[in-house]
């Protein structure tokens, strides 16, 4: 029985090996790479950040708990933007640290991601599967020779030294060509603060973060402030908000804090930013309903006293005259069949698609006119 297992593994492996995408397989020799700093990187919030691909400003390390320092050096939502008319795009990549974890694939926490636009709209090609903490892969091959535009996703859950885009000895690779997800004066980003799950905590791949969804749906660069375990709202992270210049921020960090945490620091933190941003809108996002919480009613019980507390807030800040801040109710983010996650808290790809949907019909006045 075992050896007949293991002649059809071998036998399906074989087969697998011998389909068209591996059997013309490309090796690094063969490409012509391009730093990506010499194509267009979005998603970076700041022109002087800790590390190289980082998501915290090094004006602000002193203020900073370390745990924002280091998952502030997590690539997340970080993209390149390019043009090429390759038929084969490759990718090779450096890693911090070459994390792994038990609830999400390598492929999102230190893969990268490929969407050609097609038709007006992104269309997922691709994914550069890491296999050490210095990887080649071949996002995509066979393509006709035709110049099309690219977006490439960073790791989510580390970070990266250097990345390089492959393409074709003969083939163009350039900046891209069309204003597609890149910012401008009447086009800003728009900002997520938040928590693992604004990170990208469990999706299959970078382009899955729930920020990235909205941000290709709506053309809008975005900048992920997710800190897994950390959106905690430090006062220094509201002072690093207010040096991105966004059309709006959105606050998605309940399952970081308590009630008492947010009776303490939230109205600061909030003030602080509307105070400096005041044609800003500010979205306040409840607890989302986690399929658990039918019968964990502990648990049930801290996170509507935490929606009630942010509620009270919310309410405070219109009487006081904040009227550019609107409030998302959780109730119905993920949906009601309970399938939207890993663990009971951190989203599957399901899980991202539906939270970006629901939070997209109040965001839906950032899109295209």
């Amino acid at each position: 029985m075992r050896r007949g297992l293991r002649i059809g593994f071998v036998l399906v492996l074989t087969a697998v090996m011998l389909h068209p995408f591996y059997a013309n397989a490309q090796k690094q020799e063969e490409m012509k790479f391009v730093n990506v700093d010499d194509l267009m990187i979005i998603g970076k919030g700041f022109e002087e950040s800790h590390v190289k691909y980082g998501r915290v400003p090094a004006s602000l390390v002193p203020e900073l708990r370390k745990e924002l320092l280091s998952l502030g050096a997590n690539s997340s939502g970080l993209a390149v933007r390019f043009n090429s008319n390759s038929s084969v795009i490759s990718v090779r990549w450096k890693l911090l640290e070459d994390v792994s974890m038990n609830h999400m694939p390598d492929t999102g926490i230190k893969g990268l991601d490929l969407y050609v636009l097609d038709g007006g709209r992104w269309q997922y090609i691709g994914t550069a599967r890491p296999n050490a903490k210095e990887s080649f892969a071949v996002f995509v091959r066979n393509m006709t020779r035709q110049n099309r535009e690219f977006i490439a996703y960073f790791p989510l859950y580390d970070g990266v030294e250097s990345v390089e885009i492959g393409v074709e000895q003969d083939a163009q690779l350039r900046a891209p060509q069309n204003s597609r997800l890149v910012k401008s004066a009447n086009k800003k980003p728009l900002l997520f603060y938040g928590t693992s799950i604004t990170q990208g905590g469990c999706a299959s791949r970078p382009g899955m973060a729930y920020p990235s969804i909205i941000g290709r749906a709506l053309d809008r660069e975005t900048i992920n402030l997710g800190f897994s375990g950390n959106g905690k709202m430090d006062f220094a992270m509201a002072k690093a908000i207010n040096m991105i210049d966004a059309d709006a921020i959105i606050l998605d960090c309940l399952p970081n804090t308590t009630a008492q945490s947010l009776k303490d620091s939230a109205y600061r933190f909030i003030t602080h930013i509307a105070l400096a941003k005041p044609n800003v809108k500010i979205f306040m996002v409840e607890n989302a309903n986690f399929p658990y919480l039918i019968v964990d009613t502990v648990t049930k019980a801290a996170l509507e006293e935490e929606n009630q507390v942010w509620r009270e807030l919310y309410a405070r800040l219109l009487t006081e005259g904040f009227k550019n801040i609107e409030y998302i109710r959780g109730d119905n983010l993920l949906g009601e069949d309970g399938e939207t996650t890993v663990d009971g808290v951190h989203f599957t790809d399901l899980g991202f698609l539906r939270f970006a949907e629901s939070l997209m019909e109040y965001l839906k006045i950032y899109a295209p006119q």
